[in-house]
């Protein structure tokens, strides 16, 4: 690139920004003069928020992010400034304050022009202060009519594996065709790779295959029309680049953040395949993109080679506790942040073999997502243009489904489900589930509390709604309950919760929050701290004992200095853990019972003993006297502490489960009148309420998955 800051190139710059077009020579050679031009860094400020009102600013390349900031350092009245965009106009003209920052989102280019000399050009060109007027009317009117933006954030996905054969390039292509799918929103997809190769290595032998010959970087870098010149378009659904670099070109590493967002503003989502060898102009791609995608096979090699890459990025991640999947993070060096680095493991065999353990030991960074191994057969269909030619697995394969729930999330287009708490009551959500399966209702994560942990966890690794009802049936006989009583002493608890662990495993076995087919979360409560936890890796089935210990009924755990009860005190309907993870498409399914239902409860349980209580003894001699030793016998254990304390709970979790239903899009709330949170043997009718209710909600939830 050449020298910017020359009067010849200012000139050329100038030209080029659409506030200036159609000034004649002489107007644009005057603000040439007066301009300066500034180069700005990923992650720096270009003028802050509260800093005086000296510049009129336009961004020649580049990217910024302009934003508010409230006391409490949350980002607020987001905006995004493209290329060619003006700037910082409203606090030049009245001489106010910036009353937002300005912080560069790539590595950019900044034209100023200084106060003194902008209102002396304002001056000298009366037209100009014409534009500006309708330029700023158009801003307002768009700010008032925020449906008809036509400023949209673009983000930049970097695809990237230090290993061949993990498949990272048909993990690309596809990524970048199922976010154009389910968005229907504008995708390039971008091929870099040295001059010496002609594209990534394989082994799935599904890597896309370029029938063009790629076009030099260093050809095109510094240049943005000759860079949107080279796109291939309507050839696929998503558009297509193919460049080649010179790894001994150590200009270009300067450059690749104007060339990455060179197609910010045209393109809603930009995914660029990277080669397998690391060097500067990989690391500087991964640094300059928004998302950085890992892809590591399941081998302890492997998973070292990915740590290596991530210690390389800018400021390279300290070790840390196995935290949120998504939400915010913490600071890698300020200007590139952990949660957008995300390793994604393939499965070499048909599942993934090493523990959590093993993965956290030799990986020490969080595990956003198991990507399935590619069978032959699902490799059937063969997509491809006069350009680009690949192999694409079948709609309905479990590596499609992964893949389609990744690309679903970047485009914010998730469905999520939260399975609030109620003991026995939670045994409706199988009809929930059973509906969502059968009309085909897309769930991109999943969220349980207590009876809603359990249920959330059998469907996300991979039961079916058929097969937790078949589990659920095990106690339609009630001497089965039996199995789950170990009492405890000292008494903490009515139930020690080892019988549980053990019939968990039973069923669950040794998985971990990886062996989930959709992302799963679990909540507990630290009776301690009285502190939400959130829990999303490790076991399984330790992180449901954790949920659903119940006070006075499920002895809590004790880990550490933290005692852990039942995630249902403080949260039984987890909607809010979904909202932190930026999920704009909630159903909440709430099991509860209101005032009114237990009210309704009640009568009708009294009519049902009175009716039994009235048989005559002559009609029927054996159930008269069977009742009445049924409920003698029954008497002392009726309203016991635990029925107590769990009917206290619930009649506070109700309201807070309420509350948490505001944050959901939709509510399934099935009636559960005549059900008592320990009946676990009434399957059939709690099955056919969940379900119930969930077709009453069927239209809603089909306009909420439609809508964009």
């Amino acid at each position: 690139m050449n020298n910017l800051s020359s009067l010849i190139n200012r000139f050329h710059l100038v030209r080029q920004i659409p506030i200036f077009a159609g000034l004649s020579w002489m107007e644009l050679h005057r603000i040439a003069r007066k301009a300066v031009i500034v180069e700005y860094k990923k992650g720096d400020i270009v003028c802050p928020q509260g800093g005086a009102p000296d510049f009129f600013y336009c961004l020649i390349s580049g990217r910024l992010l302009a934003y508010s900031s409230s006391l409490h350092a949350k980002k607020e009245d987001i905006d995004f400034i493209h290329r060619g965009m003006h700037f910082g106009i409203v606090s030049i003209l009245t001489g106010e304050n910036h009353s937002m920052n300005f912080e560069a989102l790539n590595d950019s280019i900044v034209l100023k022009i200084s106060k003194p000399d902008f209102h002396e050009i304002l001056n000298s060109v009366p037209q100009l202060g014409l534009r500006l007027s309708q330029s700023l009317s158009r801003r307002i009117r768009r700010k008032i009519h925020d449906a008809t933006r036509s400023v949209f954030e673009s983000t930049v996905v970097a695809v990237y594996s230090p290993v061949t054969g993990t498949g990272s390039s048909t993990y690309a292509i596809n990524l970048a065709l199922s976010i154009r799918k389910e968005t229907n929103k504008n995708v390039i997809f971008i091929n870099i790779h040295p001059r010496m190769e002609e594209g990534n290595a394989d082994d799935t032998g599904s890597s896309p295959r370029w029938k063009t010959p790629p076009i030099s970087l260093a050809q095109i870098i510094d240049d943005h029309a000759k860079i949107l010149d080279h796109v291939i378009k309507k050839n696929l659904p998503v558009d297509l680049l193919n460049v080649s670099f010179d790894p001994k070109d150590t200009a270009i590493k300067k450059h690749i953040g104007l060339f990455v967002s060179a197609f910010v503003g045209d393109y809603h989502y930009v995914i660029v395949d990277l080669p397998n060898e690391m060097d500067d102009i990989v690391l500087e791609t991964l640094t300059q993109s928004d998302l950085v995608h890992l892809i590591t096979c399941d081998r302890i090699r492997d998973m070292e080679s990915i740590r290596k890459v991530i210690d390389r990025l800018p400021g390279g991640p300290s070790p840390r506790p196995l935290g949120p999947r998504w939400g915010e993070g913490t600071s890698i060096h300020g200007k590139f942040r952990e949660e957008r680095t995300r390793v994604i493991v393939r499965a070499v065999e048909e599942k993934i073999y090493l523990s959590f353990e093993e993965i956290n030991k030799h990986l020490d960074y969080h595990v956003y997502a198991a990507l399935p191994t590619l069978r032959p057969s699902e490799l059937t269909r063969r997509e491809g243009s006069q350009h680009l030619s690949f192999l694409q697995s079948e709609p309905q394969s479990e590596y499609t489904k992964t893949v389609t729930r990744i690309a679903r999330e970047i485009g914010g287009v998730s469905v999520g489900l939260a399975l609030g708490g109620g003991a026995a009551l939670g045994i409706a959500h199988i009809g929930v589930l059973r509906v969502l399966e059968q009309e085909n209702i897309p769930i991109d994560i999943i969220a349980g509390s207590s009876m809603g942990a359990i249920i959330a966890s059998l469907w996300a690794i991979g039961k079916d709604a058929a097969g937790i009802e078949k589990i659920a049936r095990e106690f339609e006989r009630r001497k089965n309950l039996l199995d789950l009583i170990d009492p405890v002493v000292p008494i903490s608890g009515l139930l020690g919760g080892r019988a549980i662990k053990y019939w968990l495993r039973k069923h669950i076995g040794g998985r971990t929050f990886y062996s989930t087919r959709i992302p799963l979360l679990i909540t507990a409560y630290d009776l301690i701290r009285r502190e939400e936890l959130v829990m999303e890796s490790g076991s399984l089935v330790n992180a449901i004992r954790k949920s659903i210990a119940i006070p006075g009924v499920i002895e809590p755990v004790r880990e550490k200095d933290r005692l852990i009860i039942d995630g249902g005190v403080l949260n039984p309907l987890p909607t809010n853990i979904l909202t932190s993870r930026n999920i704009k498409k909630i159903i909440g399914v709430n099991v509860l019972q209101s005032p009114h239902d237990v009210s309704e409860s009640f009568a009708l349980e009294k009519d049902t003993e009175l009716r039994k209580e009235r048989v005559p003894f002559r009609e029927a001699p054996f159930r008269f006297l069977g009742f009445r030793v049924y409920r003698f016998l029954l008497r002392p254990f009726k309203h016991n502490i635990s029925d107590i304390i769990v009917r206290t709970l619930q009649s506070t979790e109700y309201v807070l489960a309420e509350q948490s239903a505001q944050q959901a899009d939709v509510v399934i709330h099935p009636d559960l009148v005549g059900i008592n949170w320990f009946e676990l043997y009434k399957v059939d009718e709690l099955i056919k309420r969940g379900e119930e209710a969930a077709r009453k909600a069927l239209p809603e939830i089909k306009k909420l998955i439609e809508t964009e």
